[in-house]
């Protein structure tokens, strides 16, 4: 919702995308009163396959075409792999990697055409290390910063590709996934308004990725220095 109101606040037309098309029509009538902007709400699931299609050829018949492109939508499962529930696995997947990937490629196919967009794809700090008991959320994170660093260069000088890595943050996050973070963590949060401002200001600047907050850009390049092995088992450590 941050990234919207900010980029509202811009000047920026919106469109609002998630499963549930209440909380979208709360904001966008809030940003339409606030900042006179356009805002188009599209309730769709994308945790469901073929759905980015399915967003795609709405907006198509609507004439809109983004030139900005913001992936935020993704969910965690926080239990050890073997217990995870198959479905829900494969709606996380599916949601935190293929969809994502589905609207980069059809939007991005769309803006490189046109020689002009940014394409904002969130990570997490999970990217950097492994992270068991998160292992598949963190892992499909890893593969959002791969892609996203390596559109970066393929797409330069057409399309910007930015990856933003937040921490910690009071999103709902920990509840909905049923982790619990270490203490710890809680020191470095940083509000999603901040989050956002960092994530629009590196998209805009051109940079092929973002750690949010100081004291993470520490940790991320800490992780080069340790084996991935002692770093999984800090992770499960701190997670019992």
């Amino acid at each position: 919702m941050e990234l919207a109101r900010q980029l509202a606040a811009q000047g920026t037309d919106v469109v609002l995308t998630a499963r549930s098309a209440e909380p979208m029509e709360t904001l966008a009538a809030e940003l339409r009163a606030r900042h006179g902007v356009n805002v188009e709400v599209q309730p769709i699931d994308l945790g469901r396959p073929g759905s980015a299609a399915e967003l795609k050829r709405r907006l198509d018949a609507r004439a809109i075409a983004p030139d900005i492109l913001i992936n935020n939508a993704a969910f965690g499962i926080s239990d050890r792999f073997v217990d995870q529930e198959p479905d829900r696995l494969a709606a996380m997947l599916q949601l935190n990697i293929v969809s994502l990937t589905e609207l980069a490629h059809a939007f991005g196919r769309q803006m490189s055409a046109n020689r002009r967009g940014h394409i904002l794809l969130v990570a997490s700090m999970a990217a950097y290390l492994p992270t068991p008991m998160l292992a598949t959320y963190g892992a499909s994170k890893a593969y959002v910063l791969s892609l996203g660093e390596a559109l970066n260069v393929e797409l330069g000088g057409e399309v910007g590709v930015t990856v933003l890595s937040p921490g910690l943050m009071d999103t709902g996050f920990a509840s909905a996934s049923g982790y619990q973070a270490p203490k710890s963590a809680y020191e470095n949060v940083l509000p999603p308004a901040a989050v956002a401002k960092i994530g629009l200001e590196a998209m805009f600047a051109g940079k092929s990725s973002i750690v949010a907050g100081h004291s993470n850009r520490i940790m991320a390049l800490a992780t080069r220095f340790v084996s991935r092995h002692h770093l999984a088992r800090s992770v499960l450590r701190m997670a019992r």
